[in-house]
């Protein structure tokens, strides 16, 4: 059982008991500073959870004391509440259009400093966006650019650059459901060379021709 190989016997059974069960609220996890807290009633948080944590999707490792890192599409904050404890100096942007996920950001990071939130979406420019599909999880919400009747601001990676006076972005991750179609569409020239090291979900099963986007020359 993964749980078992992460965290050991007792601690991975401790774990799957606390996930298996209708409480989600204060998780502890070995290395992490403080409880992680998930909805019981949104499927896509304990999915998030198991990618980060069980999975290691993100394994920390790979990173060499990044100073400055920005989560695009935060989703309820557990990839910055890894990194955060991995890197406790390090300096987070984190960008979440959705605003039930944005306030469990906020839960769970609430006790880490130097953390900064924006409940917006990524895109190429600081535009308005809509969601197409109110009913869509909350992990694979899409967005499209609507200045006259969107009721999300959108923020590009151009303007939080120039927000926080960053000289260099040490670690972007990126996972925002196909929305990356539009960020690597244009004006990505001033800011992608600043980018040290990119983590990215590509989405052609949301956004055709989103990877021939990002890929090409």
């Amino acid at each position: 059982m993964p749980y078992y190989n992460e965290y050991g016997f007792k601690e991975g059974y401790k774990l799957y008991k606390k996930l298996s069960s209708s409480d989600l609220n204060n998780i502890n996890l070995y290395g992490i500073k403080y409880p992680i807290n998930l909805r019981k009633n949104e499927k896509s948080d304990l999915e998030v959870f198991k990618q980060v944590f069980i999975e290691k999707q993100y394994q920390p490792n790979h990173y060499k004391n990044p100073k400055t890192i920005i989560d695009a599409g935060g989703n309820v904050g557990l990839f910055t509440v890894l990194m955060k404890n991995k890197f406790p100096d390090a300096q987070f942007v984190i960008i979440e259009p959705d605003s039930d996920n944005f306030m469990m950001a906020e839960n769970n990071l609430k006790n880490y400093s130097n953390i900064q939130l924006l409940n917006k979406g990524v895109w190429s420019s600081d535009v308005k966006l809509r969601i197409i599909d109110e009913g869509a999880s909350k992990w694979g919400i899409q967005v499209i650019e609507d200045n006259e009747n969107g009721k999300i601001e959108a923020i590009s990676i151009n303007t939080i650059i120039k927000e926080n006076n960053f000289d260099r972005i040490d670690l972007l991750k990126m996972d925002i459901e196909g929305s990356e179609k539009e960020v690597f569409s244009k004006n990505y020239e001033n800011w992608l060379p600043k980018v040290k090291m990119l983590v990215i979900e590509l989405h052609d099963f949301m956004q055709k021709d989103t990877s021939r986007i990002f890929l090409k020359p």
